[in-house]
């Protein structure tokens, strides 16, 4: 039998999940977690680990790579602490040779925070890898997918597609809320999603951070999406919900508000055309010839070019009907 270990970088907005995250993975299995903070940061988290008897490790930039000499289990996945590996995983690698592993999100996303929680959900699998791989063949530890120098089976995305990562996206929008709060701030987290994206420079621009764009995308995507059951059980620590929100300048509700504005009204860019058309062509190269997509780039090339449409005639027609169609649903 083999040994498995898990590298995650986290920060106090993941507080009120990690528990969750936690027990899901030692009940797959995992012998050992190799949580990385950022010095100094991190309080909540580092006082859940410690419950948990799971040691902590600093690191200036959260660089993963800081942990990759202290583990000593068979196999190592990087994974975040809103994704979830599959339980057939384990047993995979038990019974198969495998040097390292691609396997593609399967998404997941509400605004609702009830949402977290809740048996049904709707699913999107898409092909941004995260990757588990043999650590006596490891060269260097990554966020998505880990380099090797062996010369074992290494499986890609189709064969990976049995045991997809499930990625709670948004897990609501207090989930929102602490990753662009000032929690984010107070625990030093650097994070892509609060880059801001302009899609043009004259009056009409429209300026928000890019997780914005991601998440109204994913949500986009979603309402063609049937639901289903959640194979897994999730918990949230709504005391920790309460004492980070707590944090929050101003009025909790009236930054969530904002923030489904803000959400909504990126949703509205995106036409009903792409969103079919890329669930289409998603499951075509899932089903062909699968290769690794980046889902920040992809998400935000679609928006700029749906932005533009809608600046010409054609979309100013096109405009008129969706505006209907919002004010229906």
């Amino acid at each position: 039998m083999n040994s498995f270990a898990i590298a995650v970088r986290v920060f106090d907005g993941e507080a009120p999940y990690l528990q969750s995250f936690i027990d899901h993975h030692r009940r797959l299995g995992v012998d050992a977690f190799y949580p990385v903070v950022a010095p100094g940061a991190a309080p909540l988290c580092r006082e859940i680990f410690s419950r948990n008897g799971i040691a902590f490790h600093e690191s200036d930039g959260q660089r993963i790579s800081s942990v990759q000499n202290l583990i000593r289990e068979d196999y190592v996945a990087v994974i975040d602490a809103d994704e979830y590996l599959h339980p057939d995983l384990f047993s995979f690698l038990d019974e198969e040779k495998v040097e390292s592993l691609l396997m593609p999100w399967r998404l997941t996303a509400s605004m609702d925070d009830a949402f977290f929680e809740s048996p049904h959900k709707k699913f999107f699998v898409f092909p941004q890898v995260k990757s588990i791989v043999k650590t006596s063949a490891l060269k260097r530890l990554r966020l998505h997918a880990s380099n090797t120098s062996g010369s074992g089976r290494c499986l890609g995305i189709a064969q990976g597609q049995q045991f997809p990562v499930q990625h709670y996206y948004l897990r609501g929008l207090d989930d929102l809320l602490l990753k662009e709060g000032g929690v984010v701030k107070r625990t030093l987290a650097q994070s892509s999603g609060r880059k801001q994206v302009n899609l043009n420079a004259d009056a009409d621009s429209m300026d928000f951070p890019s997780r914005h764009a991601r998440v109204a995308f994913l949500l986009n995507v979603l309402n063609a999406m049937p639901e289903q059951p959640d194979p897994y059980r999730m918990s949230l620590d709504r005391s920790m919900l309460d004492h980070l929100r707590g944090n929050v300048d101003g009025d909790p509700e009236a930054a969530k508000q904002e923030l489904r504005d803000s959400v909504v009204k990126i949703q509205k860019v995106y036409r009903h055309r792409t969103i079919r058309q890329e669930i289409k062509s998603t499951e075509q190269l899932l089903a062909s010839d699968p290769r690794k997509v980046s889902y920040q780039k992809r998400v935000l090339k679609l928006l700029r070019q749906d932005f533009q449409f809608r600046r010409s005639w054609l979309g100013f027609f096109e405009n008129a009907r969706d505006s209907l169609l919002w004010d229906r649903n």
